[in-house]
């Protein structure tokens, strides 16, 4: 009785053995290619907030702008529901998210004709791929750690470290960033990713006259539908600008997705007649 009783032990213990590091990672890049997929058969709503306050809180330029966005064969379309709230000083300045999916962010100060931009990559889901190394190309320039088990918002989920690992992908790139994600430990799907730029300025990201910018990161949660999607509903950033002809700037990046609705495969034509 007592073999039998280690023996269930051993099995037991061996079942709830956390897997290693590769292995998570492995099944986190498989799923995110079929989260990609199946994000695509939404149409939601998306409220963005991008501003700039200086280094002692005030404002200096607010914009809100709310979107619907449609998923495409390799993209999302965003089409503007009301007109851009803008809030500050219109001559001094504007930040905006540009590009038809907002894949690029550009700060522009009128008045001192001073510019930053960066560009945050091409997304198909609403949320820019590059700043959240999960895929299974972008791995390959990654170093990845089990730091603990823990549970975040009543789901048990594994807290993995990441930063680069001084390799270059075939197209010559290499890793920018380190952070942390929270990955659920039943489905292997990211719950909450936060990345820090660290030290040297990527090659995407433009400096022009004399500009320069500390503390840049961002951070994305994700919300399980009901039918088991994972979907990116919250995606932000802050950091601080400084150039020569103005004082030193915070800008912050606020994206709020909600209202999931799936689109209908099948459509459907109505015509008037007998």
């Amino acid at each position: 009785m007592k073999r039998i009783a280690w023996i269930l032990i051993a099995a037991s213990a061996g079942f709830s053995q956390v897997p290693s590091i590769n292995d998570i990672m492995g099944r986190v890049a498989a799923n995110q290619a079929k989260s990609v997929e199946a994000r695509k058969q939404f149409v939601y709503r998306q409220q963005e907030l991008v501003a700039m306050h200086q280094s002692n809180g005030k404002m200096t330029c607010e914009h809100r702008r709310e979107y619907t966005v449609t998923p495409m064969a390799d993209s999302i379309e965003r089409r503007l529901v009301n007109p851009p709230e803008k809030s500050g000083d219109e001559s001094r300045c504007n930040v905006d998210l540009s590009g038809s999916s907002g894949e690029s962010l550009s700060v522009t100060t009128w008045s001192e004709g001073d510019s930053f931009s960066t560009s945050l990559g091409k997304t198909k889901d609403g949320v820019p791929r590059g700043l959240f190394p999960l895929t299974a190309s972008e791995q390959h320039v990654y170093e990845y750690k089990l730091a603990d088990t823990e549970m975040y918002a009543g789901r048990k989920v594994y807290r993995v470290t990441f930063r680069p690992n001084k390799q270059k992908d075939a197209s010559g790139n290499q890793g920018y960033w380190k952070g942390e994600a929270l990955i659920d430990v039943e489905e292997f799907q990211p719950v909450r990713v936060n990345t820090d730029l660290t030290i040297g300025i990527p090659l995407p990201v433009r400096i022009l006259l004399g500009t320069s910018v500390h503390g840049l990161g961002f951070n994305v949660s994700y919300q399980r539908l009901a039918d088991g999607v994972w979907f990116p509903s919250g995606f932000g950033g802050e950091f601080s600008v400084r150039a020569l002809f103005f004082f030193k700037q915070v800008v912050s990046v606020n994206i709020t997705n909600s209202d999931f609705r799936h689109t209908d495969v099948n459509s459907t034509l109505m015509f008037a007649g007998k």
